[in-house]
């Protein structure tokens, strides 16, 4: 195997073994007081409190998933109280989302959990490392964009 083949594969590995490790952290609870929520959850909140006209395909675009899945996540997050859903006024095919208080109070445990555990993991990498961590993490968001 050339050398170029073996880092290929080393690569292909370390990739694989990321996309795993991200899709886990997708399903993962939160820990902390209830509610919690997955990551995918606070990032549909975060994606209803980003867009303009806050429509279930508005932030199913906004998330990067379809509207059906997005819709299965609203209507979980509505049965927890997290959030609101109606009709448009304006559009009767339109659903209208609004972020409950209880929403924004599971969001914001979540996202301070969530700052807490990447300071941890960024105090841990060696100061002259950061720069390059930085940029590589860029340059894989670039390309898993890409696939």
């Amino acid at each position: 195997m050339e050398r170029s083949d073996a880092e290929f594969a080393e690569f292909s590995h370390a990739w694989g073994e990321l996309v795993r490790a991200v899709a886990r952290a997708r399903g993962r609870v939160s820990s902390g007081a209830e509610p919690r929520l997955t990551l995918a959850q606070a990032l549909l909140l975060e994606s209803a409190l980003a867009v303009t006209h806050p429509t279930v395909g508005e932030i199913a675009h906004a998330a990067g998933i379809s509207s059906p899945s997005a819709t299965r996540m609203l209507q979980q997050l509505e049965r927890k109280g997290m959030v609101r859903r109606r009709r448009s006024e304006e559009d009767e095919r339109a659903t209208v989302v609004s972020v409950t208080d209880e929403g924004m109070r599971a969001l914001h445990a979540h996202q301070t959990l969530v700052r807490d555990r990447l300071h941890d993991l960024f105090h841990q990498v060696d100061p002259r490392l950061r720069p390059v961590l930085v940029d590589l993490l860029h340059t894989m968001r670039d390309l898993a964009d890409r696939l």
